[in-house]
């Protein structure tokens, strides 16, 4: 897991990057999504996708998005998800 600070303009970027194959593309639209889950019912709610993005807008005013993206780590190329939050400075 790679995470990475940074300012661009009047934005804070919050990236927080795996390699651990990315999220499918036919429910990337979908994780944020309330009660959202790819686990079985008995091992997860599905609310904490949804949470953090509440939170980070409501109480941020900032942005949370996914892409799956490649990630180099010691030389060796893998695809993971990565997610931005973007916060206003």
């Amino acid at each position: 897991i790679q995470v990475a600070f940074y300012k661009i303009d009047s934005y804070i970027y919050i990236t927080i990057q795996d390699n651990g194959g990315g999220v499918k593309e036919e429910i990337i639209d979908k994780i944020f999504d309330p009660y959202f889950t790819t686990k079985h019912q008995t091992q997860g709610t599905g609310i904490g996708l949804y949470m953090s993005s509440k939170i980070i807008h409501e109480h941020f005013n900032g942005e949370i998005f996914v892409q799956n993206e490649e990630i180099f780590i010691e030389d060796c190329k893998y695809l993971g998800a990565k997610f931005y939050i973007l916060l206003p400075n």
